[in-house]
């Protein structure tokens, strides 16, 4: 009996450290929608690229996010950025980027928590018409997820849908516009440095029935770090690497610094 006891010790050990109560922040995503409600703003980076003879498309993006809670459970976000787009069967192009708002809402229940909110895109200030997409028109991003809290280890995941809409969020005239679905997970593990590792994926698919093209749909694997930097600031850095054979972009990172911000 004594001897089964050590044994279930040694197997629970490991567990018990990575599942540990110690209260952390969530970490706030890289790629994915953070679920949590934050003091926080994001000044970012990505190169994301799809490299093939025929067909070669690159993409680079800066921008500057930021969030500010309405106390424990609501959070106003806003954000803005530079794109520099390039691909051999398209106009290359190059400018500001959508400016966006978004309201989140956000409620914990003991290791699980609930979060969902919405986001709106304005119209695209630099970015030629390209075939059947239209820039002049709004983007709505609706999302939900939720967050499995184990202290040092914590689950996120999410769900969202975009669609184009006019300026009085109707349906286009045209007979076709953009639609598509989201879906992803981060999971990380906070070590007892200042290292906060991270795993995440991310899933687009088309709608049916909208503008789509071969490579609409995407599947991306996102392994990265975060590096705890004074209070609350996090430098991070992580990659993306394509899953499907005509995925969006089979190759990228993302870099960047994130400073969370208290009032108390």
């Amino acid at each position: 009996m004594k001897y089964r006891f050590l044994l279930l010790l040694l197997f629970f050990s490991p567990l018990a450290e990575i599942f540990g109560s110690d209260k952390t922040v969530i970490p706030y995503p890289v790629w994915g929608q953070s679920i949590g409600v934050y003091n926080i703003f994001v000044i970012s980076e990505d190169a994301k690229e799809y490299r093939n003879s025929k067909d070669y498309d690159r993409n680079r993006n800066i921008s500057l996010d930021g969030e500010l809670k309405l106390g424990d459970h609501f959070a106003v976000s806003a954000g803005y950025g530079y794109v520099d787009q390039y691909a051999t069967q398209a106009t290359p192009w190059s400018g500001w980027d959508r400016w966006k708002a978004g309201l989140k809402t956000f409620f914990t229940f003991g290791v699980f928590s609930i979060g969902g909110g919405v986001n709106v895109y304005g119209p695209s200030a630099s970015e030629p018409w390209i075939g059947e997409r239209n820039p002049d028109l709004l983007l709505v991003r609706p999302h939900l997820g939720f967050v499995l809290d184990f202290g040092r280890t914590k689950f996120q995941a999410f769900g969202l849908y975009e669609r184009e809409t006019d300026s009085k969020f109707r349906d286009p005239i045209q007979d076709k516009y953009y639609r598509y679905m989201e879906a992803g997970a981060t999971l990380s593990y906070e070590t007892n440095s200042n290292w906060i590792l991270l795993l995440e994926t991310t899933y687009r698919m088309a709608v049916e029935d909208t503008i789509s093209t071969p490579r609409s749909d995407s599947f991306n694997l996102h392994p990265g770090v975060q590096y705890k930097i004074g209070d609350g600031g996090r430098v991070f850095f992580s990659g993306l690497y394509g899953m499907r054979k005509d995925n969006t972009y089979d190759q990228g990172f993302k870099m960047g610094y994130q400073q969370m911000f208290s009032f108390e």
